[in-house]
């Protein structure tokens, strides 16, 4: 049985699993199944399984060259070896598709535990819910229990019941906070954070990542999903979380979507005045020119940096000191040169976190 709570005034804590099976059915790319791909990146020892019924030695999974585990058909076939299902992929047109919920219903039958870090409910649908003796009184927002089976679904967006406004004790913390923010969704803020956190560690210096999204969270194991927060308590929420950990000297804050996004924006201003950063780090990816879902086009990188600086300096006095670049498409040579080029148009330390590491950023945030 899965082990969560919600304690007091804490964040949200996830069952730790060990022989995790990834749904990452037809996986076109990261950016489709980007939560697989960071958990394979930061919990590859838990990864057992990968289920994509679509593999085949012409057509492999696109995770298979990543990670040395086997890719198999369904979660049936290993139901007695994994101790929890998480399921990978975006949620295509809003639909659940049937891959999905009979992957779901299986592992739910034969006694694994589901891990869901989508915003809707699987075990309440009827589909789901009616095979396994419909749902049992007892669940709640976090945990979908039922009738014939003592496996459970983890809804990890579930948000504590009790948040408040935010009160500004975030700035009188000891812990200096660093947060990523980005010219866009889906571009590195979280791998950005993870990576600045563990070099801070490997310095010796006190400090830890703060989970704001439900992958963070699946990386961590606590935190809160704050886009599942009512905006009205959002950097509230978000201060909460920081007040956990304020003993910390250094906190690294997962940054979530983008002030440019007209669909993601207002997470992200919520985001950056519950904070109250000490310092920003700006993450980009260098060859997408439209927000994605858009035709809106990105900023300049100086319009980025200005606007981020005066929306964060409304709470806290604060600049953005070093540019974090994702250049997964671009050949080593070329992601050098577009990294030259930026640190001479901003002044600020720029690098690839993935290509090159973060050193430069993080003696720009200590």
């Amino acid at each position: 049985m899965l082990k969560h709570k919600f304690c007091g005034i804490n964040s949200f804590y996830m069952k730790d699993f060990k022989r995790a099976a990834l749904l990452v059915e037809g996986a076109t790319d990261i950016f489709h199944a980007k939560t697989a791909s960071a958990l394979i990146r930061y919990r590859t020892r838990d990864i057992a399984y990968l289920i994509d019924s679509t593999h085949s030695k012409e057509n492999p999974n696109i995770f298979s060259k990543e990670i040395n585990v086997p890719v198999i058909k369904s979660i049936t076939e290993v139901a007695k070896q994994a101790d929890a299902l998480i399921i990978c992929l975006v949620l295509p047109d809003g639909k659940s598709p049937k891959k999905w919920l009979d992957e779901i219903t299986g592992a739910l039958k034969n006694g694994v535990d589901v891990i869901n870090p989508h915003h809707i409910n699987f075990g309440r649908m009827k589909e789901i819910a009616d095979v396994l003796g419909g749902v049992s009184s007892d669940s709640n927002d976090a945990v979908t229990k039922f009738n014939k089976t003592k496996a459970v679904i983890e809804n990890i967006r579930a948000v504590p019941t009790d948040l408040e406004l935010l009160s500004m004790k975030v700035l009188n913390t000891k812990a200096k906070r660093i947060l990523t923010v980005g010219s866009d969704c889906n571009i590195g803020k979280m791998l950005t954070t993870l990576e600045l956190n563990a070099a801070a560690q490997k310095k010796g210096i006190n400090s830890s990542f703060v989970a704001t999204g439900q992958v963070g969270i699946l990386i961590k194991g606590s935190g809160i999903a704050i886009d599942r927060v009512i905006s009205d308590f959002l950097s509230g929420a978000v201060e909460r979380l920081i007040m956990e950990e304020q003993d910390k000297d250094v906190l690294f804050i997962e940054g979530q979507g983008s002030i440019f996004s007209p669909l993601y924006s207002a997470v992200t201003l919520g985001l950056i005045h519950g904070s109250a950063p000490d310092k920003m780090i700006l993450c980009h990816v260098p060859t997408r020119k439209k927000l994605r879902y858009t035709d809106i086009d990105i900023p300049d990188m100086g319009k980025m940096i200005r606007m981020h600086e005066e929306i964060a300096s409304i709470v806290n006095k604060c600049k953005v000191v070093g540019v974090a670049l994702n250049c997964h498409d671009l050949s080593n040579e070329d992601a050098k040169i577009v990294i030259k080029n930026v640190e001479a148009k901003t002044g600020l330390p720029a690098t690839d976190p993935v290509k090159f590491g973060v050193e430069k950023l993080l003696n720009a945030c200590i």
